[in-house]
This record gives structure tokens, sequence and C-alpha cells, in this order.
């Protein structure tokens, strides 16, 4: 393996670690191909950092999802993938709802109409210079994360 994947699994390794509270989630395992964990019949869409962003400081401090309608309480976290070498780590909290007003300054519009925020606060930097795919996941299960429609970013 190659010095920049090893960095580049280590640091997405440490995002495990990435959230406020220290609840909810694990070290990430790629499932087994099979149903996803997305949530039926709800739209989604990344928010902040706005989708298609460059240059996204490593220090992100939050990532936010838009969702038509709110998701279960303590079930959701984040996988973030590496869309270069697809090595991936899932934030350590679950995704909990926040209200408009609280979202990140440059964060994007969204199409969903009436939307529900959910966030993820991160307490580890993001790898540098990586091109990062959000998808829903629930932590320790066998499915397969659900990309969130377009929602990429690249880091600085």
């Amino acid at each position: 393996m190659n010095s920049r994947a090893l960095i580049i699994l280590t640091a997405l390794g440490t995002l495990a670690l990435a959230a406020c509270s220290g609840s909810g989630g694990s070290t990430f395992v790629n499932p087994t191909p099979g149903p996803t964990c997305g949530p039926v019949g709800i739209t989604s869409q990344l928010v902040y950092p706005a989708p298609g962003a460059t240059a996204v400081p490593d220090a992100t401090a939050q990532i936010v999802v838009a969702v038509s309608s709110p998701l279960p309480i303590n079930t959701y976290n984040l996988a973030l993938i590496a869309v270069s070498n697809g090595s991936s780590a899932q934030t350590a909290n679950y995704l909990s709802q926040i209200a408009a007003s609280q979202l990140p300054a440059g964060s994007a519009s969204t199409t969903i109409v009436n939307p529900t925020y959910e966030a993820v606060n991160l307490i580890a930097t993001l790898p540098a210079a990586t091109q990062i795919q959000v998808a829903l996941n629930i932590p320790n299960s066998t499915c397969t994360p659900l990309n969130v429609p377009g929602a990429t970013f690249t880091t600085q």
C-alpha cells in the first residue's frame, strides 16, 4: 500500500471518533453488498459542506444533511467514503436534528420542501486533498450505506 493511501485510510479511520458526545457508532466495516441502510421513502441532500464544494477545510466541524422527514432518533450516522480508493469511516455519533437557524454559513439550499436538518459535529480532521462521498449508515448493521445523491465534496 503506498504511503498516500495509508495516510488517507488512517485519517478516515480517525473519523470513527468524530462527533461531539461519543455515543453511538463504531468502527466502520464495509458490509457485504445487501440491502441499503437508507430510510424508505425519505429524500436526502447534502447541505454542508455544499455538494461539489472544493477546498473544504480539513478541520470542518460539521456535516449537515437535509431530509424530507425526520430520521428515527439514535439510528443513523454518516459513512464517509474516500472516492479515490474506497476506504471509509463512519462518524461516532448518530445524526441529530438542528434548526435551520443553526445551519453553518455557506450551507447549500435544498430543494426538499419543509426539510428536517440532521447534523454530525466532527472532532477529528478530514483527510487532506480527498474527495469524500457522504452516505447514510446504520451502525453495527449488515446493510450497505446509502449514498446521499450528489453528496461529495473535496478537502484542501
